[in-house]
């Protein structure tokens, strides 16, 4: 028995976010496996979210690409919006260079391929992505990038060189703003687009970001001064790229038109993956049209304990895998610039962090820790774990923070980065809830605020 949306069979979860949950759902008609986002209506007239999500979804339905996360659908009830989203099986890239630790430049080059080709659909569009990075780029079950997460995303009137309104919302994660985000003026977001994608280049051949430092403002003085160090064991053609995106004045930046004819760029590019047919910008009556189109879906009919078709059932079974997911959660976003839920701020100083649900406390966490040689220490009575990991780059400090919840079963535990690699403090979180295993029973979305 299983619970139907349209013709969609929902089977099991896959993420879950502040104000949606994603589940696996079969097309009952053509077999086709996608991910279903369930998005609470109430909830985001309450955070004041529902024009940011009307907007996304009219990108995401102007946006067609190989390289682009594709919206097949859009449907609501009196109390849910549901998104029909293109299911990606291979998770996120982010987590395919933790286990590499680092690309060499074939690689890198290759997933650079598709992402500059994804971006550039969107830059011929006027929509300025405004948040690329690795966790926001997944992979299909072929290994293809494709760009998620459009919830920052916003028009850029008059293209890279026009004299259209420059954008001002502050947003983004902090290690790939560019440096004219921070400042005051304004700036044209397609060109800090670039700068990002610098900072992924980079990030994928050297297994480290190039702007980082648990100090906010120290962080944003590198990252305005362009202040970093390049790797040794990049070739030269490569240096040459990645200094001409980490440019910090944004008018001598090279542009997504200029990458693609850089020496290092064009090794075994395939130009037809940006198809000159599809460089029109988007007026603002189409913009509004599709956002109306977006905000009134037709209504579709919620049915429950409806019988799967046994070809049916089986797939979606097989679905209960890791599918990168989180990264469509494209309404756990809050407003004001503020900081991702994975990072807080204390006197200045920048703490990475993530929370999740769990059946248990301090003793099972503690146990998990030593498990994982994590040094862990608790004083007697206290909800507090302290400990650190050393890593091959450096020493890693963690606080494991376990809150009691008003079930006598569950915990939240909230682990925060103190010293060290942030990369490498995802992968301790990432090892702590494969330890732990079916005690985790929810993990919090990794976001990021507009």
């Amino acid at each position: 028995m299983v619970k139907m949306i349209g013709r969609y069979a929902l089977g099991k979860t896959l993420g879950t976010g502040n104000f949606s949950k994603v589940k696996a759902g079969a097309d009952t008609v053509t077999g086709e496996m996608s991910a279903i986002k369930i998005i609470d209506k109430q909830q985001l007239v309450e955070q004041g979210l529902k024009e940011m999500v009307k907007r996304e979804i009219a990108f995401m339905k102007m946006l067609k690409h190989p390289n682009i996360v594709k919206l097949k659908e859009v449907t609501e009830t009196a109390n849910h919006i549901y998104l029909v989203l293109e299911l990606a099986t291979g998770g996120e890239l982010f987590d395919k260079i933790l286990e590499a630790k680092r690309f060499d430049e074939a690689t890198a080059r290759k997933y650079f391929h598709q992402l500059v080709a994804g971006l550039s659909c969107c830059h011929a569009q006027g929509i300025a992505h405004r948040d690329l990075k690795p966790e926001n780029m997944l992979l299909d079950a072929t290994d293809v990038l494709k760009i998620s997460d459009f919830g920052l995303s916003n028009l850029q009137r008059g293209g890279v060189n026009g004299q259209g309104q420059l954008l001002q919302t502050v947003c983004g994660t902090p290690n790939y703003v560019a440096p004219e985000v921070l400042k005051e003026g304004g700036y044209n977001g397609l060109i800090a687009d670039v700068w990002s994608c610098g900072v992924v280049l980079f990030g994928m051949m050297a297994g480290y970001l190039p702007f980082e430092d648990k100090n906010m403002p120290a962080l944003f003085m590198k990252i305005e001064r362009g202040d970093y160090r390049m790797a040794r064991d990049f070739s030269e053609p490569a240096k040459d790229l990645i200094r001409k995106m980490l440019t910090v004045d944004p008018t001598k930046r090279i542009t997504l038109e200029s990458i693609m004819s850089h020496p290092w760029f064009v090794v075994d590019w395939d130009p037809s993956l940006v198809p000159r047919d599809t460089k029109v910008v988007v007026t603002d009556d189409q913009v509004r049209r599709a956002i109306t189109q977006a905000a009134d879906p037709k209504e579709s009919s919620v049915r429950a304990d409806v019988p799967l078709p046994a070809n049916i059932a089986a797939r979606t079974a097989a679905s209960d895998q890791k599918a990168g997911c989180d990264a469509f959660d494209l309404i756990s976003r809050l407003t004001s610039g503020r900081l991702n839920p994975l990072m807080t701020v204390q006197n200045g100083v920048v703490r990475s962090l993530t929370r999740f649900l769990m059946y248990g406390g301090v003793e099972e966490m503690l146990q998990v820790l030593g498990q994982l040689n994590a040094n862990p220490k608790s004083r007697e009575g206290s909800m507090d774990i302290k400990g650190f990991v050393t890593t091959q780059n450096r020493l890693l400090t963690y606080v494991a923070i376990i809150v009691p919840t008003c079930s006598p079963k569950l915990s939240l535990v909230e682990l925060r980065r103190g010293r060290g690699d942030v990369f490498e403090f995802h992968e301790l979180f990432r090892r702590i809830v494969a330890r732990l295993g079916e005690k985790v029973r929810s993990r919090e979305a990794t976001g990021v605020a507009a």
